[in-house]
């Protein structure tokens, strides 16, 4: 099975480093700079998970993008990756059903791997 993982994060060297650490795992990275990228491959279905910042710049905010593709029944599983794991905005995230939890940066990579690796393995038990 290829789970294909969405990785939306405006730091384009996280995004390559959220990608390696997915591709180590044998998952398919689909990379997006900002939420118009992310939202048109959602529409276009097929994407199994989602490694979302919270702050994506120019005042974009994961938690505002979560909860409106959650509306539009877009959102798949997703975990929030974040340099503030302490932000407030995330207790609006607990409320839904794909939220995975929250993964701070800086992190150890092979932590991430773990994580995406259950995930992976919740998703075959599934099928």
């Amino acid at each position: 099975m290829n789970i294909q993982i969405l990785i939306l994060d405006n730091d384009k060297a996280m995004r390559q480093l959220l990608a390696l650490a997915v591709s180590r795992e044998g998952c398919r990275a689909h990379t997006s700079a900002n939420s118009d990228q992310a939202e048109a491959q959602l529409r276009q279905g097929g994407i199994d998970f989602l490694l979302l910042d919270l702050n994506l710049g120019g005042g974009g905010s994961g938690e505002k993008l979560a909860e409106r593709w959650a509306q539009d029944n877009l959102l798949p599983p997703f975990y929030v990756v974040t340099g503030t794991p302490d932000d407030h905005r995330l207790a609006t995230l607990e409320g839904l059903s794909q939220f995975r939890g929250v993964i701070a940066k800086p992190f150890p990579v092979l932590e991430l791997c773990g994580k995406i690796k259950a995930e992976i393995t919740a998703k075959e038990e599934e099928l």
